[in-house]
Protein backbone atom coordinates (compact mmCIF):
# COMPACT_ATOMS: atom_id res chain seq x y z
CA UNK A 1 0.00 0.00 0.00
CA UNK A 2 2.79 2.53 0.71
CA UNK A 3 3.97 1.83 -2.74
CA UNK A 4 1.33 2.75 -4.36
CA UNK A 5 1.52 5.99 -2.72
CA UNK A 6 5.12 6.29 -3.50
CA UNK A 7 4.60 5.79 -7.23
CA UNK A 8 1.98 8.65 -6.93
CA UNK A 9 3.99 10.96 -5.08
CA UNK A 10 6.59 10.20 -8.09
CA UNK A 11 4.38 11.09 -10.87
CA UNK A 12 2.56 13.88 -9.28
CA UNK A 13 6.24 15.35 -8.53
CA UNK A 14 7.13 14.94 -12.30
CA UNK A 15 3.52 16.51 -13.02
CA UNK A 16 4.47 19.74 -10.71
CA UNK A 17 8.12 20.24 -12.29
CA UNK A 18 6.27 20.34 -16.00
CA UNK A 19 3.82 22.39 -15.01
CA UNK A 20 6.26 25.24 -12.77
CA UNK A 21 8.84 24.67 -16.42
CA UNK A 22 5.54 25.77 -18.43
CA UNK A 23 4.69 28.79 -16.33
CA UNK A 24 8.21 30.03 -15.89
CA UNK A 25 8.69 30.05 -19.77
CA UNK A 26 5.45 31.62 -20.32
CA UNK A 27 6.31 34.30 -18.11
CA UNK A 28 10.08 34.77 -18.82
CA UNK A 29 9.93 38.41 -18.01
CA UNK A 30 8.95 37.57 -14.56
CA UNK A 31 11.49 34.83 -14.29
CA UNK A 32 14.49 35.78 -16.11
CA UNK A 33 14.83 32.53 -18.50
CA UNK A 34 15.06 31.95 -22.52
CA UNK A 35 11.89 31.77 -24.59
CA UNK A 36 11.24 31.11 -28.49
CA UNK A 37 10.79 34.73 -30.09
CA UNK A 38 10.56 33.83 -33.60
CA UNK A 39 10.75 30.87 -36.21
CA UNK A 40 12.01 30.77 -40.07
CA UNK A 41 11.52 28.75 -42.62
CA UNK A 42 9.00 26.27 -44.02
CA UNK A 43 6.72 24.57 -41.89
CA UNK A 44 5.78 20.83 -41.54
CA UNK A 45 2.75 18.67 -41.79
CA UNK A 46 2.77 18.88 -37.80
CA UNK A 47 2.90 22.60 -37.90
CA UNK A 48 6.87 22.41 -36.78
CA UNK A 49 9.26 25.57 -38.44
CA UNK A 50 12.68 24.27 -39.84
CA UNK A 51 14.34 27.02 -37.63
CA UNK A 52 13.11 28.56 -34.06
CA UNK A 53 14.74 31.63 -32.88
CA UNK A 54 15.65 31.45 -28.65
CA UNK A 55 15.77 34.69 -26.69
CA UNK A 56 17.67 33.74 -23.60
CA UNK A 57 16.19 36.20 -21.52
CA UNK A 58 13.89 39.08 -21.40
CA UNK A 59 14.91 42.19 -22.80
CA UNK A 60 17.80 40.80 -24.59
CA UNK A 61 18.26 42.34 -28.07
CA UNK A 62 19.44 39.21 -29.30
CA UNK A 63 18.69 35.65 -30.20
CA UNK A 64 19.76 31.60 -30.64
CA UNK A 65 18.48 29.92 -34.14
CA UNK A 66 17.98 26.74 -33.90
CA UNK A 67 17.71 24.36 -36.71
CA UNK A 68 15.30 21.44 -36.73
CA UNK A 69 17.85 18.66 -37.65
CA UNK A 70 15.15 15.21 -38.85
CA UNK A 71 10.89 15.55 -39.37
CA UNK A 72 9.54 13.99 -36.12
CA UNK A 73 9.46 9.91 -35.82
CA UNK A 74 7.04 8.18 -33.19
CA UNK A 75 8.97 5.38 -30.94
CA UNK A 76 8.71 2.56 -32.84
CA UNK A 77 7.68 0.15 -29.93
Amino acid sequence: MTEDYYEEVLLLRKKVEKYENIIRHSMSDKFGVYFICGEEGEKDSIGLPEKIMICPTHGLEWFALYKKEKDYSEPNW
